[in-house]
């Protein structure tokens, strides 16, 4: 930094007047007289000069603070740029300022810490550069460092300024600074040795970066290091220039003292103005022409916020016109006045810019040197390495044009905007800020975020996590060729990004392990859970596990919402095609087959709690808490009866079957039967000694049954009104009764939690079910009399078997108690009505299976598809039975259990093997062809050779038997220790490999019965095994609940399957060989990547053990068999998208928000 010396003949006067003072009193005693008559008048002297001294050196002083001459060797007007101290001779306008401020920084004065605010481009760095650091240089009690800004490390930044006064290693000081705040009052005690009597001067500039650039923790310790110095060195002053927006900030900041009084720089006003165009004019020997041209400019300069534009433009017609040259009225309009001159010059460039071939992204590129602060656009430096070479082209065309400026940074470029009048006054780049301005807005809170993480030691709770970083990684995107980003900003989204990541698979692997712990008991919720899992955390293969597990069971098919209370009923119009439902809102009303809300009938003045159709479909009856009876005309969607009579609420209604008469129930203790024509009551059937719940007629309308809170069913001859049965066992009150479709029997369900089958005729308990967990409110029967559903207030809905066995499902979904239940016409759908206000619809069939086969008595053993896409099936129950597109087809033959089937290649044949030592083969149309003898004991499994003509048995026997299909030419393979399970071909024929209980897997040569390969299987028992298509390897179970592959022709492992909770049983491999299909006890049916060895998705789950598997031809299904009875087809999907695109049809409800807290999924 350049200082200029003061004066020093004032300090040699008074050296001279000691000195001869001092002189005298060493003269000689002789001299003793002289003294003593000179002593006085000198003493006079010396007060009479001293005063005249301090009197001249003061006007001295006043005399240096005048401005110096002007060096012609530079425009006197510096444009964009700021003032700077090689400027002082030209620098105007701002006497009054400078002079205030020289007199804040005289000794005593107090506080020593400055804060000089004001406007963007005011003019704050110039009147520090080129008005008070050349003042303060002239007076010999300043040493002045070189005015730093923060940059983001106010630290290394002020360490390079000491360094530079002091020389010596600017990181080691800055590490001095960090470490010890005291370092900086040694430094600057160092900094005067030899020259005590100076102060010292920290300038600095553009002190907003210590908000925009610099980390919290820094900027405070920074700020606190600058306070305690100033503190606690009475020479010491440090003064801080920055933008006024930014004074609230510091104000509330922990060095607020430092900032208590400002030093505002206001706009100049028009005089001055005058004077910042006409003085340096001057200077450089310019005229105006007209004089009063520098009027006008400052005119058109407005109230001085305008000044960085009347610099620029005083800066370029002197480039014009050049030293003592003459600015004209035409040149100051030619130049495009004080608004035009910038733009102009901006706009030019901009279109030669804009010409070039290819044109290179200007704005874009503009915009990378903008960046959001305090809501406004501020300047960004761009490093060179952050431009393209496109970019690079359009900086280095706005350094020529010194709309933007270059400088270094170490070994690399960087470069500003000369002024933020750019982004303001040049309507172009000031439309595209605009355009573009809430992603530079988001781009400074994405910083904001990363310096926060930062300065909290890059903590992992500081990460963004969820929508937030989805956000965040969006603006990053969007902001990619539009703005510059900083690098801890990219930096902290990559980080939270990995993070996000590694934590987000966690949390779907842990929400994905709850779906699995309950999708057999409550499918919709688990669905939920998987959904969130896959969707909201990570699609890990756990997840979708969870998903295809899920939707495996759910049944849930639709949810009517509309209600605004509790659902009582619920009843299927005889076509099918409508709903109608009964409601507490005092409603009914009518849904489409769709969903679609198609009436709401009003009338009853309480609680709708039965609703019941007419035969043909034509009429509705209600029953109500208001004691009314209620028949519609649906058509017209009208009330056409209210039939009156009862004496309290009418709880349940029934047509008879000819439609001719409704029954009714009532608290009144009694059932009322109507004339449906007249409403006219025909036969009151008292005796009942409790309320009555319920009412229904025989299906062919000679009998009616009742339920009744004196826990009996009583039966009633319809037409003479004589009780005919009371049927007793109940504990509780009964809620509903129902006859089956062929009425030989009666169900009634209860709050005892029992449903209960009677014998119509006799009156004989024939079943009691148990299992739900509170009150039964509802019963129904199947259309075809084989099953009974039943809703329960424990919140579920249960179906079973009419005639024996375990409930065959149960089906979860609502969130309150249950109080109705109706199977559809065809049944194949189920409705029901719950306390949560919604009707659900479900498959009361299946879940995600394509097809439910039944006929089978027994467990179901195997199965097979022909090459024409034809199912067999072996059973326990002896038979085989073919699925053909006609009906099945039942193969009788086997004496005992059948356990394995196999199609001939060709489709015209079947081979099944039978605990009955037998394999058997027939024709395609159940012809029984052969039965082949010869194996000992049970035959555990059959294969044909790829070419059909050959068979292969695997035996209890311990034995493998190849031969004809006729019998003949038979070969035994004899090696295995135990039970031989399984047996398959290679595709080309030549081997045969066999799994036994001896825990081994045998490859065998098909025509000479050598054993060539024995493969080890761990855990005890190799249940199963199958060649893959290509015959490359071979994938057998094991006995600890895996599946194990191997390279058929090495023997060497290649991977390990698990997963399943259960043994398993069969493995297959898709027609591709890239999917293996397993079964296990564990009910459930999984597919897995068989190159990669990872589970794709729970394929299938049934309602007991699965037995076998087998894929369709095309691989686009799969059937499975099990204990439950059923074979069921399933459509193959392994896609996350579908798997997720067919989960979001299954759910109707999102997670709430206290099951998102708790499951802890990011908001």
């Amino acid at each position: 930094m350049r200082r200029r010396q003061g004066p020093v003949f004032p300090g040699y006067l008074m050296i001279l007047l000691v000195a001869l003072l001092g002189l005298a009193l060493q003269v000689s005693p002789q001299t003793t007289r002289v003294v003593q008559e000179w002593a006085l008048p000198v003493i006079v002297v010396c007060m009479l000069l001293i005063p005249l001294v301090l009197a001249w050196e003061k006007g001295q002083e006043r005399r240096n603070l005048a401005r110096p001459g002007w060096k012609g060797d530079r425009s006197p007007y510096p444009g964009l740029d700021a003032f700077t101290e090689d400027d002082d001779g030209v620098f105007f306008g701002r006497d009054g300022e400078i002079q205030e401020l020289v007199e804040r920084l005289r000794p005593g004065s107090e506080p020593r810490s400055i804060a000089v605010t004001g406007p963007s481009g005011v003019g704050k760095s110039s009147l520090l550069y080129a008005g008070l650091l050349p003042r303060l240089a002239q007076q010999r009690r300043w040493i002045v460092l070189p005015s730093m800004t923060p940059e983001g490390d106010p630290f290394r930044c002020l360490a390079y300024c000491l360094a530079d006064a002091l020389g010596g290693g600017a990181e080691e000081i800055a590490e001095e600074l960090r470490r010890d705040p005291a370092a900086l009052r040694r430094r600057v005690a160092e900094l005067r040795r030899g020259r005590r009597n100076r102060s010292v001067l920290i300038v600095v500039d553009q002190a907003e970066e210590l908000l925009t650039l610099t980390e919290d923790d820094q900027r405070d310790a920074f700020l606190g290091m600058l306070r305690d110095g100033v503190d606690a060195d009475p020479k010491l002053w440090v003064v801080l220039v920055f933008r006024a927006e930014f004074l609230t900030t510091f104000l509330s900041g922990g060095s607020a003292e430092m900032f208590r009084h400002p030093f505002t720089v206001t706009a100049l006003d028009r005089a001055a103005l005058r004077t910042v165009v006409r003085e340096p004019a001057e200077r450089a020997g310019i005229a105006f022409e007209p004089p009063e041209l520098v009027a006008q400019m400052a005119e058109d300069t407005g109230d001085g916020t305008a000044l960085p534009l009347l610099a620029y433009l005083l800066h370029e017609l002197y480039l014009q016109v050049g030293r003592n040259g003459t600015i004209t009225l035409a040149d100051y309009r030619r130049t495009g006045g004080v608004d035009g001159a910038l733009t102009r010059r901006a706009d030019r460039l901009l279109g030669e810019l804009e010409a070039l071939d290819p044109a290179p992204p200007v704005l874009q590129t503009l915009l990378k040197f903008v960046k959001f602060t305090e809501g406004r656009p501020t300047r960004r430096r761009v490093a060179g390495r952050e431009l393209d070479e496109a970019g690079r082209l359009v900086v280095d065309a706005f350094v020529r044009e010194r709309l933007c400026t270059s400088g270094r940074d170490g070994e690399d470029a960087v470069f500003e905007v000369s002024h933020e009048a750019l982004f303001s006054a040049w309507a172009p780049l000031r439309q595209t800020i605009a355009l573009h301005a809430e992603v530079l807005r988001r781009i400074a809170d994405l910083e904001q975020w990363a310096a926060e993480w930062d300065r909290y030691g890059r903590q992992e709770a500081y990460l963004l996590r969820g929508d937030r970083l989805a956000a965040a990684r969006k603006w990053v995107a969007e902001a990619e060729d539009l703005a510059a980003i900083e690098p801890l900003a990219l930096e902290f989204v990559e980080i939270s990004h990995r993070s996000d990541g590694v934590a987000m698979r966690r949390l779907a692997d842990s929400i994905a392990r709850q779906a699995l712990t309950g999708y057999l008991t409550d499918p919709e919720h688990s669905l939920l859970l998987a959904l969130a899992a896959h969707e909201e955390c990570a699609p890990t293969p756990l997840a979708r596990r969870a998903l295809s597990a899920a939707l495996a069971v759910s049944r849930v098919r639709g949810v009517l919402r509309g209600h605004e209370d509790q659902i009582w009923s619920v009843a299927w119009s005889p076509d099918g095609r409508l709903i109608a439902t009964a409601s507490s809102d005092r409603t009914i009303r009518l849904w489409d087959d769709a969903g679609a809300e198609a009436a709401v009938l009003r009338g009853h003045e309480a609680a709708v709690v039965s609703v019941a159709w007419s035969p043909d479909g034509l009429r509705l009856a209600s029953a109500s808490d208001d004691g009314t009876v209620r028949v519609w005309d649906v058509a017209a969607r009208a009330r056409a009866a209210v039939l009156r009579g009862h004496g309290d609420m009418v709880w349940g209604v029934a047509w008879s079957p000819d439609g001719t008469r409704i029954a009714s129930a009532s608290r009144d203790g009694d059932v009322r039967i109507w004339d449906a024509a007249d409403g006219t009551t025909t036969a009151t059937l008292s005796g009942h000694e409790g309320w009555v719940r319920d009412v229904a007629w025989s299906p062919d309308g000679t009998r009616l049954a009742s339920a009744s809170d004196d826990r009996t069913v009583r039966t009633w001859d319809a037409a003479t009104g004589r009780r005919t049965a009371v049927l007793e066992g109940h504990d509780e009150t009964v809620r509903m009764v129902a006859w089956s479709p062929d009425g030989t029997r009666l169900a009634s369900c209860s709050y005892d939690r029992t449903v209960r089958v009677w014998d119509a005729e006799t009156g004989a308990c024939d079943r009691i079910l148990h299992g739900h967990g509170r009150l039964v409110w509802a019963v129904s029967w199947s259309p075809d009399g084989t099953r009974l559903a039943t809703a329960s207030h424990d919140r579920t809905i249960r179906i079973w078997p009419a005639a024996q066995g375990s409930e065959l499902a149960v089906l979860r979904g609502h969130g309150e108690p249950l109080r109705a239940v109706a199977w559809s016409p065809d049944g194949a759908r189920l409705a029901t009505g719950s306390n949560d206000r919604t009707v659900r619809f479900w498959d009361a069939e299946r879940a995600a299976e394509v097809a439910v086969l039944r006929g089978h008595e027994r467990t179901v053993a195997a199965v097979d598809w022909s090459a024409a896409g034809v199912l067999a099936s072996a059973s326990y129950d002896r038979t085989v039975r073919v699925w053909a597109d006609d009906g099945p087809r039942v193969l009788s033959g086997h004496t005992d259990e059948v356990w394995d089937v196999a199609w001939s290649p060709d489709g015209g044949r079947l081979a099944t093997a039978s605990r009955d030592r037998t394999v058997r083969v027939w024709t395609a149309d159940g012809t029984q062809e052969a039965v082949l003898h010869g194996h000992d004991d049970w035959v555990r499994a059959v294969a044909w050779s790829p070419d059909g003509t050959r068979l292969a048995s695997a035996s209890d026997d311990r034995t493998i038997r190849l031969q004809d299909r006729d019998g003949s030419a038979p070969l035994v393979l004899r090696g295995h220790e135990d039970t031989v399970r399984a047996v398959s071909w290679s595709p080309d024929g030549a081997r045969v490999a066999s799994a036994a209980q001896d825990g081994t897997v045998l490859v065998w040569e098909a025509a000479t019965g050598l054993r060539l390969t024995v493969l080890s299987v761990p855990g005890g028992a190799a249940r199963d095994l199958a060649w893959s298509p290509d015959g490359a390897h071979i994938a057998a179970l094991s006995g600890d609940h895996e599946v194990r592959v191997w390279n058929a022709a090495e023997g060497a492992e290649v991977s390990v399957l698990s997963g399943h909770d259960g043994w398993v049983w069969s493995v297959a491999w898709s027609p591709d060989g890239r999917v293996l299909a397993t079964t296990s006890t564990d009910r459930t049916v999984r597919l897995w990547d068989a190159p990669a060895g990872r589970e794709l998705s729970v394929a299938a789950v049934h309602d007991d053990e699965v037995w076998d598997v087998a894929w369709s031809p095309d691989g686009t299904r799969i059937a499975t068999a099990s204990g439950d009875r059923t074979v069921r087809i399933w459509e193959v999907v392994t896609d996350g998208a579908a798997l997720v695109a067919r989960a979001r049809s299954r759910v109707f409800r999102q997670l709430t928000r206290d099951e998102r807290q708790t499951l802890m999924i990011p908001a």
